[in-house]
């Protein structure tokens, strides 16, 4: 029977976990003009064979707090509904044979406390007490973890489901969706092989599938599919309360399985697979096992856990998984197409993410914004060329096991590089620069000189820029020139692009080009949500010089002297000589640009130039106080929060569920020498904010921080801290040029 209704608000493509979760969401918040479509049967694509594991403590806070809130809707829906979904909180252990990964786990529980979790250190002993299959030689220890729990996939779909139908949600089934349409940029409607449903809005949660669909309106998404295994033992006795159990280094999971073990590996290189591969009524099906590519895991799982050496398996199960380019899941509005929604690319994270996904995703719809900041799964965050077929089985084969282990500043994926080269790129390989890849962009993370380590040498390069001159190649950096009007620039040379809520969209520097026009310049990882920003608000069109135009940029006392003795006749030189840029911007035709790295280096030597990389800016970053896309600035926060002149002023109140924050400059006495970001701020015992960009370099005081703090919970007096190494670390305000500003409100 052909249940497609002819038109609807919301159509929902997906019946997995995410779809279902955004169905629940919308009707919660009193959308009912809602149609879910599901082309076989409830969570019959992905979801079906998920583990449900949940794994509740993540160091990411933005990850923590969506896992967090799956641990509380889950029980809240079975009871809602009646249903048992398999809730059950076992607990988990994480163990490691690492000693610098068993370091970290010492210092957790102090973190742990700060959140209202127990996370709970053990000695190889004590693992072997909470996980008594498992063989503890060789462990240098573990972490307990009560709160971690397991539920039943299909059951909390089908609950989701019943939630939403009750409150009068419609769920199609055997409803193969063929094509979103689309007129005049925006979504218009549906089209299934047994109709079509007009529409305004379509939320794309539709697992594997959601590429194709999404490549068939003209958005090309940064997902793959890979093949994910873990092994079924036969009942062997298992308690049913067995604890769930993780490590990254062995590249193991597992839990208890109807009396028997499963245990899934975290593979390096995965098979990736396209949805064109799949058997076209593919639904609850599996792929064919691969033991060869499964086989050094199980070798590991027989040393670690004895007693699979004389198990019988059941099944080596093989299902689908999507990954994205970065190990993020996708979400919020598709980027060049005005309403289609996005939750999908789950990483294998489906049941731990998806309930905060589908109520993101639903007050994205109902009140124009989430209530977190989501812009670290906002698919605004990468280029097309990272959508491409290419680069993404290329790159997401590399995703689950370059998630497992530990990484430095510098580490980076060694899949889908050198897409994009700088002008200089030749020129920066021999002075030794350190590549890190950044929207396909291959840009310099510092530059090796010398003897010495990381740190050492972007100490170097900031010294450099204090006292004699730094050189940067910015040629990465988008470069758009505006035809047309805009609005007056604010009073530095940093300026924010800010949507019709006053949300800042974008972080730019403007320079004054030919014939009243003007050039945009911004970090290449903006340039979607740029161009983003110029499709939706601005009324010019923008023209891309990127590729056309080489970027130099200086910092430093001694650039002046070092200006006036190149000679800068014919060059476009732009000085940024406010009090939060100091520094001066070469542009030249790419062709020009070797030859110019040439001259500033052969005239810079008398002026104590160094060539440097975007790690020492970062630093020069948060010493001045200044905003940073992406940490501090993003469009969960207003402009005028952050310091930027609000130009122009916002159009539409913000959004109900924005959260209001403050930005502070903080110094701390904490001792480690590194770049951090994303760490809590305590205000006695609660948190009150977190630390978004953290960096201390050898021959640095102190370390030196930018945080976003809630007005309302932090009076601008009382004392802060945050926790690192295992303890707690006060915090104190620190003066910036730019926190004046802060305090004046941007103006």
């Amino acid at each position: 029977m052909n249940c497609i209704p002819g038109k609807a608000r919301i159509v929902i493509i997906g019946g997995g976990i995410g779809g279902s979760s955004a169905a629940y969401h919308l009707a919660a918040l009193g959308q009912t003009d809602v149609v879910l479509l599901e082309r076989s049967m409830l969570s019959s694509g992905t979801t079906w064979h998920s583990t449900g594991n949940m794994e509740t403590y993540r160091a990411d806070p933005l990850i923590y707090d969506m896992v967090r809130y799956a641990a509380e809707t889950y029980p809240r829906l079975a009871r809602e509904t009646d249903k048992d979904i398999g809730w059950r909180p076992v607990g988990r252990v994480h163990y490691t044979d690492r000693e610098d990964r068993w370091a970290l786990m010492r210092d957790l529980p102090e973190l742990g406390r700060a959140r209202g979790m127990v996370l709970e250190p053990m000695t190889p002993a004590q693992v072997q007490a909470r996980l008594p299959i498992i063989d503890s030689a060789g462990l240098a220890g573990g972490l307990w973890i009560p709160s971690d729990a397991r539920v039943n996939a299909t059951d909390a779909v089908h609950a989701f489901a019943a939630a939403a139908r009750a409150r009068g949600v419609r769920i199609c089934q055997d409803a193969v969706v063929e094509r979103i349409a689309v007129r005049h940029g925006a979504v218009c409607g549906v089209e299934c092989a047994s109709g079509r449903i007009d529409c305004d809005i379509v939320v794309l949660a539709a697992g594997l599938w959601s590429r194709d669909l999404a490549a068939g309106c003209g958005v090309h998404l940064p997902m793959y599919a890979l093949e994910h295994q873990y092994i079924i033992t036969k009942p062997q006795g298992m308690p049913r309360n067995l604890p769930l159990f993780l490590s990254y280094d062995d590249q193991l999971y597992g839990r208890e399985e109807v009396g028997g073990l499963m245990i899934g590996s975290l593979d390096d290189d995965a098979i990736p697979l396209s949805a064109a591969q799949l058997p076209q009524n593919f639904s609850f099906a599996l792929l064919n096992e691969r033991w060869p590519q499964f086989e050094a895991y199980m070798d590991t799982a027989m040393r670690r856990f004895p007693l699979l050496r004389n198990a019988e398996i059941k099944m080596l199960l093989n299902g689908p998984e999507s990954f994205t380019h970065d190990g993020q899941m996708l979400l919020g509005p598709a980027p060049g197409l005005t309403g289609l929604f996005m939750t999908c690319a789950f990483n294998s994270n489906g049941m731990a993410l998806a309930p905060a996904a589908g109520r993101y995703v639903a007050e994205w719809i109902v009140e124009g914004a989430p209530s977190a900041d989501v812009a670290p799964l906002d698919a605004r965050r990468f280029s097309p060329a990272q959508a491409t077929e290419d680069f993404m089985r290329a790159r997401a084969a590399e995703i689950p096991g370059f998630h497992c282990r530990m990484h430095g500043p510098g580490d980076d994926y060694r899949s889908a590089r050198n897409l994009r080269l700088s002008p200089l790129h030749a020129q920066l390989r021999r002075a030794g620069a350190h590549f890190t890849s950044i929207n396909g962009w291959e840009r310099p993370a510092w530059i090796a000189h010398d003897a010495g380590g990381f740190a050492e040498f972007v100490a170097r390069e900031v010294r450099a820029a204090s006292e004699a001159v730094l050189m940067v190649d910015r040629s990465s950096d988008v470069k758009i020139l505006c035809a047309g009007h805009l609005p007056a620039a604010g009073a530095t040379g940093l300026e924010a692009l800010v949507g019709s809520q006053g949300q800042v969209e974008a972080v730019v520097r403007r320079i004054a080009w030919q014939n009243g026009q003007h050039l945009l310049t911004a970090s290449p990882d903006q340039e979607t949500w740029l161009l983003e920003w110029q499709r939706r608000e601005a009324a010019q069109p923008l023209n891309d010089l990127s590729a056309s135009l080489a970027m130099i940029e200086l910092h430093g006392p001694a650039r002046h002297r070092l200006l006036a003795d190149l000679g800068a006749a014919g060059l476009a030189v732009h000085t940024l000589a406010d009090d939060t840029a100091d520094s001066a911007l070469l542009l030249i035709s790419s062709e020009l640009a070797d030859t110019l790295w040439q001259h500033l280096l052969d005239r810079g030597t008398r002026h104590g130039l160094l060539v440097g990389g975007h790690l020492a800016q970062e630093a020069l970053r948060v010493r001045r106080g200044l905003p940073g896309f992406g940490a501090e600035a993003t469009p969960a926060r207003l402009a005028t929060e952050l310091g930027f002149d609000a130009v122009p002023p916002p159009t539409v109140p913000a959004p109900r569920t924005h959260q209001p924050r403050r930005l502070v400059a903080l110094s701390s006495s904490m001792p480690r020498i590194e770049f951090g970001s994303r760490e809590i701020a305590l205000g006695g015992e609660a948190v009150v904010g977190e630390l978004c960009s953290r960096v201390r370099l050898p021959g640095w005081p102190e370390t030196l921080a930018l945080a976003l703090i809630d007005p309302n919970r932090w009076d601008g007096a009382s004392s802060l801290h945050t926790v690192a190494a295992g303890r707690r670390w006060p915090l104190a305000p620190r003066h910036t040029l730019w926190s004046s500003r802060v305090a004046a409100g941007g103006r």
